[in-house]
C-alpha cells in the first residue's frame, strides 16, 4: 500500500534514525502504523489521497502532522527488533565493538518517547481538522466521524469542556460506545426523535440552553458509563485512552473508592442537568412542540457518598 512516508529521508524529517539504517528495514513498521494508528482515524479515502498527493493549504498542516505521528509510531513499533539480531541460529542482541546494548529503562523510555510523540501529533492533527470540517470532506463523511451526529455531544472540545479528556480526538472516539449508551438509555427513552432533532438544531436561546444541559448530561452520563469499561485510565486530571503496550504509563491511576465516588456522583450530575434540560423543555411547548411529557419518567438514583474527589 502506498504510505505517507516514502523514503529514508521522509522518515528522519520527523526522526533522528542512524544513517546504516535502510529504510527497507523500517518500511513494514511505516505500514503497520499507519494502519493501526492513522487510517482507522482519518479514513481510507483521506489517508490514500495523502498517500499519493501532499495537499496545500490548511490541509498541508494536517498532512505534516500525520507524517510526524507515522514516523514516530513507526519507530516505536520497529524499536524492539533493533534491538536484536534474527537468524536461522536464533535471536541475539545486537553488540557492537564501540558501544553497548541499551539497558532495558532506556529502551523502554525511549518507546514510550516515540509512542507519545506519534499520538500528540495525531491527536493535534485530529483537532485541526475538528475545527476545519469543510477542508476534510473525506474524513467528515466517514462512519467514524458521522456516527457521532446522533448524539447531543458531537465533537471533542465539547465534552472536554465537562469533562477533561485533554482535548483527545482519539479518547473521544473509545468513549463512543459509552456515549451512546447514555444516548439510549436516558435520552430517547424520554425525548422522542422529532424533539431531540428540534434540540440540535439550537434555533431559539431557549433550545440553545436545552441542548447545553443535555451536553452536559451526556457527558456525566458517558463518565459513569466509562468507569466500569476498563478502557481508559482514570486519574485524578482526568481520562486518558489506555495505550495497550504501556498499561498504566500516564500516571497512577484512582484507587477503587474513589472510582466509585466518581460513578455515583457522575451520576447524580448527569440526571442534575436532564432534570433541568426537561425543566426548560415543559416551560416552552410552543418551542418544543413535538414533545410529550412521559408520566412514568424515572432517573438513575445513585448511592450519596458525598465524595471529595474533583475533576
Amino acid at each position: 500500500m502506498a504510505t505517507l512516508l516514502k523514503t529514508l529521508a521522509d522518515v528522519k524529517k520527523y526522526v533522528s534514525v542512524n544513517a546504516n539504517t535502510a529504510f527497507e528495514s523500517i518500511e513494514p513498521y511505516i505500514k503497520q502504523a499507519d494502519r493501526k494508528y492513522i487510517k482507522n482515524l482519518i479514513g481510507d479515502t483521506l489517508y490514500d489521497a495523502y498517500a499519493t498527493t501532499a495537499p496545500t493549504g490548511i490541509p498541508l498542516k494536517v498532512y505534516d502532522l500525520l507524517c510526524e505521528a507515522s514516523a514516530n509510531l513507526a519507530q516505536f513499533l520497529y524499536l524492539p527488533l533493533q534491538q536484536v539480531q534474527v537468524s536461522d541460529t536464533g535471536i541475539s542482541v545486537a553488540q557492537g565493538e564501540s558501544y553497548k546494548a541499551a539497558e532495558w529503562w532506556q529502551i523502554r523510555d525511549l518507546s514510550r518517547s516515540f509512542l507519545e510523540a506519534g499520538l500528540q501529533a495525531l491527536d493535534e492533527a485530529l483537532k485541526i481538522m475538528e475545527a476545519n470540517e469543510a477542508s476534510f470532506t473525506g474524513w467528515s463523511a466517514t462512519a467514524g466521524y458521522t456516527t457521532f451526529k446522533e448524539f447531543f455531544v458531537k465533537r471533542t472540545d465539547t465534552f472536554n469542556e465537562w469533562f477533561n479528556i485533554s482535548n483527545s480526538r482519539r479518547t473521544f472516539l473509545a468513549l463512543r460506545p459509552c456515549l451512546r449508551d447514555a444516548h439510549h438509555n436516558y435520552f430517547t427513552s424520554q425525548l422522542n426523535e422529532e424533539t431531540i432533532a428540534t434540540i440540535n438544531l439550537a434555533v431559539a436561546p431557549a433550545h440553545k440552553k436545552v441542548l447545553e444541559f443535555l451536553q452536559a448530561s451526556q457527558v456525566n452520563y458517558a463518565v459513569a458509563k466509562m468507569v466500569d469499561s476498563g478502557a481508559f485510565e482514570i486519574t485524578a486530571t482526568g481520562i486518558f485512552q489506555k495505550a495497550d503496550e504501556y498499561p498504566g504509563y500516564k500516571t497512577k491511576t484512582l484507587e477503587q473508592f474513589q472510582l466509585k465516588a466518581l460513578k455515583d456522583e457522575r451520576l447524580s450530575a448527569g440526571e442534575e442537568y436532564f432534570k433541568k434540560a426537561l425543566a426548560i423543555i415543559e416551560a416552552n411547548p410552543t418551542l418544543f412542540t413535538a414533545y410529550e411529557k412521559k408520566t412514568d419518567a424515572t432517573f438513575v438514583a445513585p448511592y450519596n457518598t458525598k465524595s471529595t474527589v474533583s475533576f
